[in-house]
């Protein structure tokens, strides 16, 4: 077989022949099966969205004809509908990061390269506004000058990567917060690092912490399905990446988003 993850080229000995042959096939099959779950679960989520916005119609109609005592049901059920419609979001997002990982599993992506530190910045720029609105104060660390950090993944998966990161570091550190973003070259590796000042997560929740649906105790009166770090997981996980969550000191948590760099020396 030729290349690290790409289909094998069918030629030399018969015995290699052999092998090669029947490694594609087996890579033809894990894609099939990968890609079939990914479609299952994109047509049950467009399903679902049909009934839920005919719901949707329907709560809202009933809205001008509510007493006042009812008001407060109205908006509860609205505010499920928002939480239903976000969780078939995260699960088809989950989905899809899934489906990427195991495909990279047994095809090549030589070509996936991006500007680590560009794309911080970006992220950055669009994320400040929403921080300020929380009351939480995001700065970001990546040094143009310092020159681009290559990372071997897309700009979009990146993008994704240090949206979830960001968006759980406003959400859950609280108002009055300081929340940092942070691009680096670390040897063979590019990492983007989300660190905030607040309660953080305990040394048994921060093992939990990409479980899939998993929510801390303390975050139940906080929005969100509790897959957006397995989201993250999983799409640096087609990157050959990695993230790591640990307590920031004196409190608080820091994420690391590492992805090995596109043309390192040592890059995997």
């Amino acid at each position: 077989p030729q290349g690290r993850r790409g289909s094998a080229a069918v030629g030399g000995p018969p015995e290699l022949r052999r092998l090669a042959t029947g490694f594609n096939r087996m890579a033809r099959t894990v894609t099939a099966a990968l890609e079939q779950q990914r479609r299952l679960v994109a047509d049950t989520s467009h399903q679902m969205r049909n009934p839920m916005a005919a719901l949707r119609l329907r709560v809202d109609a009933l809205h001008t004809h509510l007493r006042p005592t009812g008001e407060r049901t109205y908006a509860g059920v609205n505010a499920e509908l928002d939480r239903l419609e976000n969780l078939l979001d995260d699960i088809l997002a989950l989905a899809a990061a899934e489906h990427r990982a195991g495909e990279l599993t047994v095809t090549d992506d030589p070509d996936a390269r991006c500007d680590a530190a560009g794309t911080v910045l970006t992220q950055h720029r669009l994320w400040e506004p929403v921080a300020r609105r929380a009351g939480v104060r995001l700065t970001a660390d990546a040094d143009r000058a310092a020159g681009p950090v290559p990372a071997a993944c897309t700009d979009r998966e990146l993008a994704q990567v240090t949206d979830i990161l960001l968006d759980n570091a406003i959400k859950y550190a609280g108002d009055g917060t300081h929340v940092r973003l942070r691009c680096a070259a670390e040897g063979p590796y590019a990492v983007v690092t989300v660190t905030d000042d607040g309660p953080g997560l305990r040394a048994e929740e921060l093992d939990r912490a990409t479980t899939r649906f998993w929510r801390s105790s303390r975050q139940a009166g906080t929005s969100g399905t509790g897959l957006g770090l397995a989201i993250a997981e999983q799409l640096l996980a087609g990157r050959d990446g990695r993230l790591e969550l640990a307590p920031a000191h004196p409190h608080g948590l820091r994420a690391r988003a590492v992805v090995p760099r596109a043309g390192a020396e040592g890059d995997t």
